[in-house]
């Protein structure tokens, strides 16, 4: 076997391993009657199929949830039926083990295409076995299909920054869609690419532009189609999802400052926003930590999103899990701060990270929405190891010499 056959199949062995792990935890894991979101996307789905109606948390049609994740299950569960729900949902958490393949070649692909190929074996390999990634595969909710796409945009993106070709603008322009129909607030990185090609160019690109808004438009006119003949009114992404996760975000450190009983149900992000001026008001630094510093360190160092992963693996594997999330998050937000500065590529991936960041920071402190920000991090920790390694390497050899 040739060197370059060698390092063509690593990944697809870093592809086996993520694939082992998932179906060994989603096989064994024992499990109860989902609960909260994943019976509201269940009831959704089956009310769908039953009764014709679009509608989360109601009888009646709504736009709570964009359709990607809930035509996702609409699919399965027309194929494979509903009456025992309990394996209907094992069909989904398999399927969504082999989804997640598709997030981890992606982050391979951004980090070969950005750096060089060991820098991709190394994020793809944190990809495998990050506990989050695995554990979400059992989770019947939008996580593992959104990862998957968004990565899909995200190696986009880099394509149409270092080759800027038509088709790379149309397919970008679709995954974006795509995405934003399983979760809308993906929608602020749109503009990073045209934003970097600019910068190359020195021109504003708007024949690209207009060839990634045409594919976005194809991929989300049925749903505004759909929410026009309902409603009729313009209802791009959701009218009623963003009230209540802005308005649980206006409660610093979980002091419980909220009273629910008074809130006007109807209007959750105005009572979030006069929450957020009168608190600047009152205690402009304490406002003004918890929107930064203070949710930042709530989603991503003193809650990781691994539910009973670290039990199922054992004590050991469990305590690994959680020293490995803070070493990427620790070195990644390090290492991605100071080479922003420095490198092209690593700036491209803090400059998404930051996005994404900031608009998570608005709403309730929750690590589940650190997930889609986990990659840039990876990648570029990735890249730093990869960089040292091969600085020793000099040294070493140098002193053979």
């Amino acid at each position: 076997m040739t060197s370059e056959r060698v390092k063509k199949s690593a990944i697809w062995l870093i592809l086996a391993f993520a694939l082992f792990l998932r179906l060994y935890y989603v096989l064994n894991e024992t499990y109860e009657p989902v609960e909260w979101d994943q019976k509201n996307y269940t009831t959704m789905t089956v009310q769908m199929i039953e009764d014709g109606v679009y509608g989360y948390l109601d009888t009646k049609p709504n736009t709570y949830v964009t359709p990607g994740f809930p035509m996702f299950l609409y699919v399965v569960f027309k194929i494979f039926g509903y009456s025992d729900i309990m394996h209907t949902h094992m069909i989904v958490r398999v399927i969504q083990a082999f989804i997640s393949l598709g997030a981890i070649t992606f982050i391979y692909l951004i980090g070969k295409r950005l750096f060089n190929r060991p820098t991709g074996w190394i994020a793809a390999l944190f990809a495998a076995f990050y506990g989050t990634y695995v554990w979400m595969t059992s989770l019947i909710l939008t996580e593992t299909l959104f990862l998957t796409c968004f990565m899909g945009l995200m190696y986009m993106q880099v394509r149409i920054i270092q080759e800027n070709k038509k088709w790379d603008h149309l397919i970008g322009g679709l995954l974006l869609g795509i995405s934003v129909l399983i979760r809308p607030n993906c929608i602020v990185v749109a503009p990073v690419p045209y934003v970097f090609l600019w910068f190359q160019e020195r021109r504003l690109c708007l024949k690209e532009i207009s060839w990634g808004v045409g594919m976005f438009i194809v991929a989300m006119l049925p749903w505004w189609i759909r929410n026009y003949m309902t409603f009729h009114e313009v209802i791009l992404l959701s009218k009623e999802g963003s009230g209540n996760p802005f308005l649980g975000g206006t409660d610093p450190y979980h002091m419980g400052t909220i009273d629910w009983s008074k809130v006007n149900y109807d209007d959750q992000f105005g009572e979030g926003l006069r929450r957020i001026k009168q608190g600047l008001k009152e205690d402009p630094w304490l406002w003004i930590r918890w929107f930064t510093v203070g949710k930042f360190k709530d989603m991503f160092i003193h809650h990781i999103y691994l539910g009973p992963y670290p039990n199922f693996m054992g004590n050991i594997y469990g305590v690994f899990l959680k020293c490995f999330h803070l070493f990427l998050v620790y070195a990644g937000i390090f290492f991605s701060m100071i080479g922003m500065f420095i490198n092209k590529s690593v700036r491209f991936l803090a400059v998404n990270f930051l996005i994404m960041l900031g608009v998570a920071l608005l709403f309730i402190s929750e690590a589940r929405y650190t997930i889609p920000m986990m990659p840039y991090l990876m990648i570029t920790t990735a890249a730093v190891i990869v960089w040292a390694g091969q600085w020793a390497a000099r040294r070493f050899a140098g002193r053979r010499v």
